[in-house]
């Protein structure tokens, strides 16, 4: 999604996943935000409200891939069914993590 000039006003649920700010100076920073809305108001400004949100570099790929593993074994383990989609939910987010690392 992108919001340029002039752009209709409109609310957004947003996945996990990674969000790039583009700054007026030509520099961009990028966030991993684990869900939320982005709100654009009718002078084309964005509002992104987000439960989580940290800056990329935060993560490794390789300790992505350790907690992906470990969510694994919960999910198809023998744990209650509350342990089971709690670990499915950790693997969505961990999953949309992992693809914006690479």
């Amino acid at each position: 999604m992108g919001i340029l000039a002039q752009h209709v006003p409109s609310i957004e649920q947003l996945k996990p996943g990674l969000v790039e700010i583009i700054e007026e100076a030509g520099g961009s920073k990028q966030f991993f935000l684990s869900g939320g809305f982005a709100t654009v108001q009718p002078d084309s400004q964005l509002s992104i409200n987000a439960v989580e949100g940290y800056p990329l570099e935060d993560f490794s790929a390789e300790s992505v891939r350790n907690q992906i593993s470990e969510a694994q074994k919960i999910a198809s383990g023998s744990g209650s069914e509350q342990d089971k989609a709690e670990a499915n939910i950790e693997l969505e987010v961990l999953e949309s993590l992992q693809a914006a690392l690479k």
